[in-house]
């Protein structure tokens, strides 16, 4: 990880210095954010007499042949106006002593403030709330790159804009999934929620596969939760298929049915015709995670929520039991669903 982050440092000292012979505006680094190092800097270009926002991936680019990965977008100087008339009104400086290396942003604007400080801010991940006068700033230089960046700037303002809950969610974190309190991820009224939809058994299946629990929680619809979970480290991610983009009522009531041992394995059906054998399959995780049958169709787990799949085409049913029940209830309905076709 240090490796990588200075290795990238490097890169950025040899992009300024590439612009030695033009006066530098404004740097903006993403250092290691969510893995990706950015390099965003205004210039003004004393030839051209007129400024130019540049962007580098630092992943990709060669440090000796910095010319080849610039891209730029000449700005209005007027924009440049704005972004001063801000940092002059209202910039105030703080301390920044307990900043990680991850996940790192660094602001600098080469003017005075009305306090006579330098627009030096540093902060890890989202835009502090104490900075919020800032967001426009951002906003004018995101407007400048290329739309495949925009989501690096929603997730810089989440906390400024109340959002934050939505891009940490769905990433890894440090929790103990057997013995942490609940209301560390989940507001009172979530966990309530949860905890009825846990002892009113909304949980229907619960497997754990590898370092993955796989549950099927039912609401107004039955929705796929997926919990990756590294035992050693501690450190948790979870996914739920439901609208909400937060820790929401069906992943409580899931980790409470881990914490209790409710589980409830699925049926596992695979391809009739594949060229694997059973312990290929089972290996390459070639198989899905069934439901059962609704409607003449298989209701399986397929890229994160629940598809259904015919149980015959063109008059062949392609399917083959992997796993079924001790009754062998997902055979029988087969059995009877093909019976009554024919």
């Amino acid at each position: 990880m240090n490796e990588e982050y200075n290795k990238n440092l490097k890169k950025i000292e040899k992009i300024k210095k590439y612009f030695k012979k033009d006066k530098t505006y404004l740097e903006l680094s993403l250092l290691d954010y969510d893995g990706f190092y950015f390099y965003i800097t205004i210039n003004y270009i004393k030839k051209a007499k007129s400024y130019k926002l540049s962007w580098f991936d630092l992943n990709i680019i060669d440090e000796n042949k910095i010319d080849k990965y610039i891209n730029y977008e000449y700005i209005n100087e007027n924009l440049i106006n704005d972004i001063t008339n801000y940092c002059f009104s209202y910039f105030i400086k703080e301390k920044n002593d307990n900043l990680n290396k991850k996940d790192l942003v660094k602001l600098n604007i080469n003017i005075k403030t009305k306090n006579n400080e330098k627009v030096n801010l540093n902060f890890n991940k989202y835009l502090p709330k104490s900075q919020s006068y800032l967001s426009d700033l951002f906003v004018i230089i995101f407007q400048n790159l290329p739309k495949k960046l925009e989501n690096f700037l929603y997730e810089l303002l989440a906390e400024v804009t109340g959002t934050k809950e939505k891009y940490e969610y769905k990433k890894e974190f440090s929790f103990d999934l057997f013995n942490e309190n609940l209301d560390k991820l989940f507001s009172s009224k979530i966990l309530e929620r949860g905890e009825n939809y846990y002892l009113e058994n909304k949980v229907k299946y619960l497997e754990k596969i590898e370092d993955k629990y796989f549950s099927i929680v039912e609401g107004e619809e039955k929705y796929v939760v997926i919990i990756k979970y590294n035992e050693e480290e501690k450190l948790t991610q979870v996914y739920c298929s439901c609208p909400c983009e937060f820790y929401c009522k069906h992943i409580c009531a899931s980790i409470l049915a881990i914490r209790n041992n409710k589980y409830n394995r699925f049926f596992k059906i695979m391809f009739a015709n594949s060229n694997e054998n059973l312990l290929e399959v089972v290996e390459n995780f070639n198989y899905y995670l069934c439901l059962g049958i609704s409607h003449g169709c298989f209701e399986i787990i397929n890229n994160g929520g629940i598809e259904l799949v015919p149980i015959i085409e063109n008059d062949i049913c392609n399917w083959k039991v992997l796993e079924d029940s001790e009754d062998e209830i997902l055979t029988k309905q087969i059995n009877d669903y093909i019976d009554n076709y024919n």
